[in-house]
């Protein structure tokens, strides 16, 4: 174990164990079990910490420790997104030793001004108290609800009111699933008496049909539980069970206790019959028996049946252990298209009119997308249904970011796996020429074939001397790419090594390659814009000089992408030199303006439901490698050169993109290494600072109501850090709060 002495102001001496000092970056490097020690001797009840301590690798979860009779007690510490530290503490009964605990895993940190203060009583109050009345003074009502702050509970609890307030910041740890639903799923008196108020009203206006479908593990429990969650649903109202249809679709199930719902035991055809007679504007409510819905489910489902004008609903979900408690929470982002085909993350449980049943067929279909081997009885595919919904030209889906279900564990684990067949034959349908295979994760990858005759794409390369990163980058790209009609072109930003002017009059003999010289300040938008009014391509690929290329294939999947109707930008999946999560695409709005999801994720996980490793529809993807259509890029004027001269410009270009009606993916399939900002360098002094500063007021001045929330990243999860964990404050406006 290494300990290393930490002199810090006031004589306050910590020693660092378990790390070793990198001497050339500024930073600590350790395992799991670094720790910063206290050495001195703890004093009174209180304390106070300060300063700054920043993970740059692993877990960014502070623990402060102290060493007590009966044991270790860990306490968590949020910091700011840049680490700073500032925050008061109760010591425990008769702690001996006080240590900070800043990794989990092996990885880097930074250290700098760090210190400890006992505080006398009145002292720990003034500073619990002033943060307490300043968030409150400053944050606006409704931030202050959506986080369960308020000034009794700043009165009644404040020790509680300042640990919820810590929440709110970037790298709070990580909030427990059971303490997320108490707070924010609870109803109050109130809220309770209005759900039931409203709910035979809406079942009056809209007269719902719930279809409870057999599963292969489909149990008298399975069903029992079902039923019961949909009486408690109901808040056991006469009249709200009085309107409710409840179809069975299961040859005899077994239910023995008694229900009050008016339920009829179907056949698959009983099925087609019934649900053919409906009106087309009557919502049909399908799910599998086993899960169970939320209290609020049935008025949340029809409260957004009678709002938001669509075709088909679906929302959040969470699972069941054997204990039946609620685990493992599915989040979801808004309706993607392509992320349905690769993973039906939708799942199970679906609201849709009945209309929109018939015109996509699939009450006609006999076979269901079931294997002929099943019995007749079994439900009909979900997933099938979904594909089909999505082909309705005027399909239009709707999300409800809420958990509204539970899967039964059992379901889980006896769940078909994804259909490939399926989505082929979806696909085939829409008259796109593809192929679907399982991944290494159970998912499916789709591999778009390009238009033939294939498009010239045009990759634009800006750079400034930095060879040692341009040659392996073009090397990549022409030796390591599959794709044969490809145009490389160098845009030269005022080099000056003589080895890299010998290495540009060297590759322009390459007849694939043109040097284009640019000698104006460095503006990262002006150079690719000069860049593509003279491409030949039909096709743009933005590309920074610090990549490499990984899959020889990463541009004909990107072509494949691309060509798909609707498309107007691809992104590609990037790593670190380290095989870590570069990027996996771009969230909005989140830690101020836009960031990475998936940042730093070790390469062989799938991340939050997979979508590390999944195709799917996105705000936004960086220019680090961006494949766009020349005329597009043309219409929309290109990146910002005025306003966005370095940062976000990809994200603005995006934005412009969406805003315009195309779509922006992001795919997996396309791999290379990016170094990220190697070439350019870090913000790192006041000049840089300021100006990304001036282009993220920008940004939110540009796009402020994609600032206020990605319709790709869940309201319910961070919006501190695109780190997908659980939001203090969720984003969410129930029904009943309106």
């Amino acid at each position: 174990m290494i300990q290393t002495a930490v002199n810090m102001p006031g004589d306050k001496a910590w020693q660092v164990q378990a790390a070793s000092w990198q001497a050339g970056s500024g930073t600590w490097l350790g395992d799991g079990t670094s720790r910063i020690e206290f050495t001195g001797q703890l004093s009174g009840r209180w304390l106070a910490l300060s300063g700054c301590i920043q993970v740059l690798d692993g877990s960014a979860e502070l623990q402060l420790c102290f060493s007590t009779p009966t044991g270790e007690v860990q306490v968590p510490v949020p910091t700011s997104l840049k680490g700073t530290l500032a925050e008061v503490f109760t010591v425990p009964e008769g702690s001996r030793q006080a240590w900070l605990q800043p990794l989990k895993q092996p990885g880097r940190f930074v250290l700098a001004d760090l210190e400890w203060r006992a505080l006398h009583y009145w002292q720990y109050q003034w500073r619990l108290w002033r943060r307490i009345a300043l968030y409150c003074w400053r944050a606006p009502r409704s931030q202050r609800r959506q986080a369960g702050i308020d000034w009794s509970l700043a009165v009644t609890a404040p020790v509680e009111c300042y640990r919820r307030i810590g929440q709110l910041r970037a790298c709070a740890p990580q909030m427990d699933y059971a303490e997320w639903q108490q707070r924010f799923e609870s109803l109050s008196a109130r809220q309770l008496k209005a759900v039931q108020q409203r709910l035979p009203e809406l079942l009056a206006k809209h007269r719902l049909t719930l279809v409870i479908s057999e599963q292969s593990c489909s149990s008298q429990a399975c069903w029992q539980r079902t039923l019961l969650s949909i009486e408690q649903s109901l808040g056991l109202n006469a009249v709200a069970v009085s309107r409710l249809q409840c179809l069975l679709l299961a040859a005899s199930p077994e239910v023995d206790q008694p229900c009050r719902l008016l339920r009829q035991p179907c056949s698959r055809d009983q099925l087609q019959q019934s649900l053919a007679a409906l009106e087309p504007d009557q919502p049909v409510l399908f799910v599998g028996a086993g899960s169970a819905l939320a209290p609020m489910a049935l008025c949340w489902w029809l409260e957004a049946f009678d709002t938001a004008s669509a075709t088909w609903w679906y929302s959040d979900h969470d699972q069941l252990n054997a204990d039946g408690q609620r685990i493992n929470p599915h989040f979801k982002p808004d309706w993607s298209l392509e992320l349905a085909r690769c993973s039906h993350y939708t799942g199970d449980t679906l609201l849709v009119t009945a209309g929109a049943l018939r015109q996509c067929g699939w009450l006609d279909d006999n076979s269901q997308g079931q294997h002929p081997a099943k019995h007749s009885a079994m439900p009909p595919s979900m997933q099938k249904l979904v594909l089909q919904l999505a082909e309705l030209p005027d399909c239009r889906v709707a999300h409800i970011p809420a958990i509204l279900w539970h899967q039964a564990g059992e379901a889980v684990a006896a769940r078909p796996a994804l259909r490939a067949d399926l989505v082929a034959q979806h696909l085939s349908r829409q008259g796109v020429a593809a192929r679907v295979e399982y991944n290494a994760h159970g998912y499916l990858d789709i591999h778009y074939a390009p238009p033939s005759p294939a498009p010239l794409v045009s990759v634009v390369i800006p750079t400034r001397d930095m060879l040692h990163l341009l040659k392996p980058c073009v090397v990549s790209v022409l030796d390591g790419t599959d794709y044969a009609r490809v145009e490389l072109l160098i845009v030269d930003n005022q080099s000056s090594e003589p080895a890299t002017l010998d290495y540009f009059a060297e590759i322009a003999q390459d007849p694939r390659v043109r040097v284009l010289r640019y000698d104006q300040p460095f503006n990262y938008s002006a150079i690719n814009n000069f860049a593509v009014q003279q491409a030949r391509g039909e096709l743009i690929c933005l590309l920074n000089n610090d990549t490499e290329v990984i899959r020889p294939d990463w541009l004909t999947q990107m072509v494949g992408q691309l060509s798909q109707p609707g498309v107007g930008i691809v992104g590609a999946r990037l790593l670190f030199e380290d095989e870590r999560v570069q990027h996996a695409g771009d969230v909005v709005g989140v830690g101020g303006c836009a960031a990475h999801l998936h940042f730093r994720l070790p390469a062989g996980e799938p991340g939050y439901m997979a979508r590390a490793v999944l195709s799917q529809d996105l705000s936004a993807v960086t220019a680090a490698c961006l494949l766009t259509r020349r005329s597009l890029y043309l219409e929309l004027g290109g990146l910002n050169e005025t306003e966005l001269t370095v940062a976000f410009n990809d994200v603005d270009y995006c934005l412009k993109v969406r805003e315009a009606g195309w779509r922006v993916l992001y795919t997996p399939l396309a791999l290379l290494y990016h170094y990220e900002s190697v070439s350019r360098g870090k913000d790192d002094n006041p000049v840089k600072q300021r100006r990304a500063a001036q282009e993220a007021a920008y940004m939110r001045v540009r796009w402020p109501l994609q600032m206020q929330g990605d319709p790709f990243y869940n309201p319910n999860l961070n919006g501190t850090a695109a780190d997908f964990r659980l939001s203090a404050a969720p984003r969410v406006c129930k029904p009943w709060q309106r």
